[in-house]
């Protein structure tokens, strides 16, 4: 049976056998020819044009060549890149931001054409080095001596701050129709997202009004109350959801000669609306200085009292008791109109009270100095050394303490009598003085108040050159980041005021213009016009001569020619 058996199939034949064979080697010869293929395209480099390529076509070329080199397959599958390969794709990379960066020049310099102006120009440009050109490309380069330098900017620490600052000044806008009214000597504080303003004299007298300033909404609100608490030159701090005042003075008795003085401490609560007063055992003072310690003391330096006469010690309040501390550091002489402000002290790795300026009997003011304490007890004051050029001494100024820098804004000198614009930062890192470069809007302001929000410091009131100042917060940007990317160029306030000269030039010419265009449309009216209709037939007017003669009969009587 097994010898007899023969494939009964149809399609069974030796020709068949032979056809099916020869199919699969031809199938194996092309998936071998395309796996060659493949090998060889992804060997091969196809380098765009420079004109016709982009950063990320490039990037993308480089990335492969860096890839294959680095990925661990055999030595036949791996890619060796030229040298002139890759001198190719750093060149065109570096053409191409060559040609962004003329592009940039050449905008700014038809902008200069354009406004016809000396302009400051805040350069918005990044690092162009190897390190960028590696993140960019997403690789390390090994070859770093093919590749040239853009721009070659400073390199700076990250422990080694900035001392090239720059701070831009705007108002914010309130859209509302009730707002406070101009005024100095007031208090500012901020909880959560509003600011409240607080008590100040303005022209119309004492002021008792407390305003809150909503800063997402934008908006004024006043808080009414029964309490009126009339104070000016008081000391305000915001701990917790509550606002602190202290101090302050009243009205003055030109019978008696003297100015009221309070030594009254009183508690508006946010959440309720409600107030608290108590009268407290110290001495009453104004013009003094307030400042939070360690988020349960209320610090108190200087003042006047009710007789004019300086004060000289440092007072502690605990916010949690409510009651007065019994230790007491005392000045050299008395001081007042002064700044002072919480920060860290990195010489003993501790929160402390900075204090500068201030008037005093010998016509000086105080330089830079900082609490010592033994624990949470002040022990005394000593003075800060520092580089750099020193401002000068002022008075009614305010201190702010932000990311590890005492900011003095404002304030007015008590020998020369001058207004100070500048805005000086003394760095606690460095101990150093840095003079910063004031943008935006450059007002001269003494007698204010100042609070810190996030990274803007907001100013309220003050008295300005002339007057006082508007009744608008006024925001100090201090983010660099933020600074750069607000403004690109800007104006100075010179070529501001000739533009708006010319703008009220131009607009009184269109007046003008408007003025004589009745005389004009009436002029067209009586013009010359040559057309060929036929003239009109005028009528001549005919003459009574009776009632001529008879004129001239009167004439002749009163001349006594006629009888």
């Amino acid at each position: 049976m097994n010898q007899d058996f023969k494939r009964t199939d149809i399609n069974y034949s030796p020709y068949f056998e032979q056809v099916s064979l020869n199919k699969l080697k031809r199938n194996e010869y092309h998936s071998l020819q395309k796996i060659r293929d493949n090998s060889v395209r992804r060997n091969k480099l196809l380098l765009p044009s420079i004109e016709n390529s982009t950063l990320e076509d490039i990037s993308m070329h480089f990335n492969k060549c860096v890839t294959s080199s680095k990925s661990p397959e055999k030595q036949s599958d791996k890619l060796q890149v030229n040298k002139c390969q890759l001198e190719f794709i750093q060149q065109s990379f570096l053409e191409l931001e060559q040609t962004k960066m003329s592009i940039t020049m050449r905008d700014m310099s038809n902008m200069r054409n354009k406004f016809n102006c000396n302009q400051r120009i805040i350069a918005n440009k990044e690092q162009y080095t190897v390190r960028n050109l590696e993140r960019q490309m997403g690789s390390n380069l090994e070859d770093y001596s093919n590749l040239m330098y853009l721009q070659q900017m400073p390199t700076q620490t990250k422990n080694k701050p900035e001392t090239n600052i720059a701070f831009f000044e705007e108002a914010l806008n309130a859209y509302s129709y009730a707002i406070p009214s101009r005024r100095e000597s007031a208090q500012i504080a901020v909880i959560r997202d509003k600011v409240y303003v607080f008590g100040g004299m303005s022209g119309a007298g004492l002021s008792s009004d407390l305003w809150c300033y909503d800063i997402k909404k934008q908006e004024w609100q006043l808080h009414q109350s029964d309490i009126s608490l009339k104070v000016t030159n008081h000391s305000m701090i915001a701990w917790k959801h509550l606002l602190i005042i202290f101090g302050g003075s009243g009205y003055y008795d030109h019978k008696m000669k003297i100015r009221q003085v309070y030594s009254t401490l009183a508690y508006f609560n946010t959440q309720t609306n409600q107030w608290s007063i108590t009268l407290e055992s110290i001495e009453p003072r104004r013009e003094h200085k307030a400042a939070l310690y360690l988020g349960k003391y209320m610090v108190i330096t200087g003042g006047l009292d009710s007789g004019e006469q300086l004060l000289n010690d440092t007072l502690m309040y605990s916010l949690d008791s409510r009651r007065w501390l019994g230790t007491k550091i005392y000045f050299d002489e008395g001081i007042a109109q002064h700044a002072i402000c919480e920060a860290f002290d990195f010489k003993r790795n501790v929160d402390t009270i900075y204090l500068f300026g201030g008037k005093t009997k010998s016509l000086g003011s105080f330089p830079l100095m900082r609490l010592v304490f033994s624990g949470q007890a002040p022990q005394s004051w000593e003075r800060v050394q520092g580089t750099g050029v020193a401002p000068q001494g002022r008075y009614n100024h305010t201190m702010e303490s932000l990311n590890d820098n005492l900011i003095l804004i404002g304030g007015r000198s008590q020998t020369i009598q001058e207004y100070q614009s500048e805005i000086v930062i003394f760095n606690l890192i460095l101990n150093q003085w840095i003079q910063v470069k004031r943008q935006g809007l450059m007002t001269k302001r003494w007698s204010h108040c100042s609070c810190v929000f996030a990274t803007n410091i907001f100013c309220f009131g003050g008295i300005g050159e002339v007057t006082y100042l508007p009744p608008v917060v006024f925001s100090i940007e201090t983010d660099q980041f933020k600074i750069k990317n607000k403004m690109v160029i800007i104006k100075r306030l010179s070529t501001i005021a000739e533009d708006m000269k010319k703008q009220n030039e131009e607009y009184k010419q269109i007046k003008r213009t408007c003025r004589l265009e009745k005389f004009r449309k009436a002029q067209k009216l009586y013009e010359k016009v040559t057309t060929f209709l036929p003239l009109p037939k005028l009528k001549t007017p005919k003459m009574r001569y009776d009632i001529w003669m008879q004129f001239i009969r009167k004439i002749l009587h009163s001349l006594n020619l006629i009888f």
